[in-house]
């Protein structure tokens, strides 16, 4: 067996994987659908592990020493760009928030309320979901969110009752939302 033939078509499994996943993460990332479909989409890091997949794929496979010394210059430099990357892009996109809150219903049924806050320069980005069942079959059902340029941001949220749910901003407002048995908010929210 040719381990490093067999190792570059896994690399391109795994390139053809990043990409069938950003497309199905962009696709099915909508209000309702599937949790993991909203934090897989990510585009910008699943075309990184794509490129890098292909780069590693074309050092591993390739005969030709112009190809694999090319192939191989890329992969350091992908590899010490990314290293460099990681910082400045958790400032601009978050790909795994820290998690506020995190608050079952009071009636059991699998739904939860979900409050995430990004790093954010200036005032942090805030989600607000509910979601329901658990992985990988969670559904999640945005609520509210709040982007960094503006000024407010969640201080408490917590549920009132197995149908209502009460954030309350940084600025003291209370909102009392109404939600469906299946997690879909019934109320806009209002600022």
């Amino acid at each position: 067996m040719d381990i490093p033939r067999a190792a570059g078509r896994s690399l391109i499994l795994l390139a053809a994987a990043s990409a069938l996943t950003a497309f199905a993460a962009a696709h099915y990332d909508r209000p309702g659908g599937p949790a993991l479909a909203a934090e897989l989409n990510h585009p910008a890091l699943l075309a990184a592990l794509a490129a890098l997949a292909l780069t590693g794929a074309a050092l591993l496979t390739s005969r030709r020493p112009g190809v694999r010394k090319g192939a191989g210059l890329g992969l350091v430099g992908a590899t010490v760009l990314g290293v460099l990357a990681v910082p400045a892009y958790s400032v601009a996109a978050d790909p795994f928030p820290d998690r506020e809150w995190d608050v079952p219903a009071p009636d059991g049924s699998g739904r939860r309320l979900v409050v995430e806050r990004g790093p954010g320069l200036g005032d942090p980005p805030w989600s607000v979901h509910i979601t329901t069942g658990t992985f990988p079959t969670a559904r999640r059902w945005p609520v509210a969110s709040y982007t960094p340029g503006y000024p407010r941001g969640v201080l408490q949220a917590e549920w009132r009752d197995a149908s209502h749910i009460r954030l309350i901003d940084l600025d003291h407002t209370h909102h009392d939302l109404r939600i469906a048995a299946d997690g879909r908010p019934l109320e806009g929210l209002d600022w």
